[in-house]
């Protein structure tokens, strides 16, 4: 990510964010209220246009990408968890789609492949009334954002490795 701003205010939202991030690294954004985090996470997962900058993947701007590739990526490479975990829900995903996602990654046994949903369920804390997993969350992705996953911890400001 290179220079990456989008103020929707005077000091609301966020300026010039850099970093690089590889294969198998985690990276924490955290911030007060209003600092710019969500902001942030929906323009690197480019729900967002950012007024200046890019994100890269693979030496490709995301944002010079087809909405198919993007929808593409942010399905099989990518993986964003939402403050609030119904966000990130499609409301018609049935179970036959989530088996066929976890069989993609080589899952066979349905038994599994439903255990391995419900405790992804439970660690997110959906609702039982919900419970249809999102495809995002079934996946090992190459690169994970996540919208306050401690959300109640005090934090300071900024970006961590």
């Amino acid at each position: 990510m290179n220079n990456l701003t989008h103020l929707y205010a005077p000091d609301k939202g966020f300026r010039n964010v850099s970093f690089e991030l590889w294969p198998g690294e985690v990276l924490g954004i955290v911030g007060e209220s209003g600092s710019g985090k969500t902001t942030l996470l929906k323009a690197i997962s480019a729900r967002l246009t950012p007024q200046q900058g890019e994100v890269l993947y693979q030496q490709r701007s995301l944002y010079a990408m087809s909405e198919a590739e993007r929808r593409r990526l942010l399905r099989t490479e990518w993986g964003v968890v939402h403050q609030h975990p119904m966000d990130g829900l499609r409301r018609r995903l049935r179970r036959g789609n989530i088996g066929e996602r976890l069989m993609a990654t080589g899952a066979r046994h349905y038994g599994n492949i439903r255990a391995t949903a419900e405790k992804w369920l439970q660690e997110v804390e959906i609702p039982l009334a919900h419970r249809r997993p999102a495809h995002h969350l079934l996946r090992r992705h190459a690169a994970a954002s996540a919208d306050r996953p401690q959300s109640g911890h005090p934090a300071e400001a900024g970006v961590y490795g």
